[in-house]
């Protein structure tokens, strides 16, 4: 089995684009892989996740949750850069949720999945490089949200492509601020999450397969997309669980 392995983050200058979101590739992101779940006699991708070694792939807890979740209602699609088609399919043999989840709203929504046999790593499958333990991002820093999830406002999705968007990283509290005047259920924000949003209105139209897509730094995982709110309007920062509250833990529960 290869060994899980995490990066150090070393903070460096923000770099602004302009950009609302381009098509990219798994071989630029390898480490990403396709949640689906079944649906009668269909399989549709259902959230995202990223590559720990080849027996493990990085999560939502929400993701693997629910009344009619099951092990045998998710597989993992690893290898391929289009929606639901090619690449390598593996099935889940176990789900480790982290102690948090569930204790406190959202936070501690992270979970390692084990899957029933080995990925095979190369050129378009590859490990995902994590946050240090302990590290919290500055505000206003570039980051990139990378999925099969919506592009634009209004939820609207022309086509099966990964795409990437470039984020930056909001001060929590005007993001709790944010939250707590739309009402809502659910809506702690705690140090254990990332809430990021495009750089003039710091809100991100909320699409539920993004859920389990990684926030890269500079290449390294920093986040894994939790919750947001779909409001057709890119008002609402996303908020993501900071990997770094979790990293040891994610290296333990890799281990088996």
């Amino acid at each position: 089995m290869a060994s899980l392995y995490w990066a150090v983050l070393l903070l460096a200058g923000v770099a602004y684009s302009a950009e609302l979101g381009t098509q990219t590739s798994v071989e630029k992101y390898p480490s990403l892989a396709q949640v689906e779940s079944r649906a009668g006699l269909l399989w549709l991708q259902h959230c995202v996740s990223s590559v720990l070694t080849s027996y493990h792939v990085l999560s939502t807890a929400r993701c693997f949750s629910g009344v009619n979740f099951s092990n045998n209602n998710r597989r993992i699609r690893a290898g391929t850069s289009y929606r639901g088609t090619n690449g390598i399919v593996r099935e889940v043999q176990t789900v480790y949720y982290n102690p948090s989840f569930g204790l406190l709203d959202n936070d501690g929504d992270i979970a390692v999945i084990r899957l029933d046999s080995a990925l095979t790593l190369g050129s378009t499958i590859q490990q995902a490089a994590i946050l240090g333990e302990g590290i919290y991002l500055p505000y206003g820093l570039n980051v990139q949200l990378v999925s099969w999830g919506t592009t634009a406002e209004g939820g609207n999705i022309g086509d099966n492509n990964l795409y990437e968007l470039d984020l930056y990283t909001v001060n929590s509290d005007d993001c709790l601020e944010t939250y707590f005047g739309l009402d809502l259920e659910n809506n702690t924000i705690t140090e254990n999450m990332i809430c990021a949003g495009l750089r003039d209105s710091r809100g991100r139209d909320f699409d539920s397969r993004d859920e389990g897509a990684p926030i890269f730094y500079s290449g390294v995982t920093v986040g894994v997309v939790s919750f947001g709110v779909s409001r057709g309007e890119d008002s609402v920062p996303v908020i993501s669980t900071n990997v770094g509250s979790y990293s040891n833990w994610i290296v333990e529960a890799a281990r088996y």
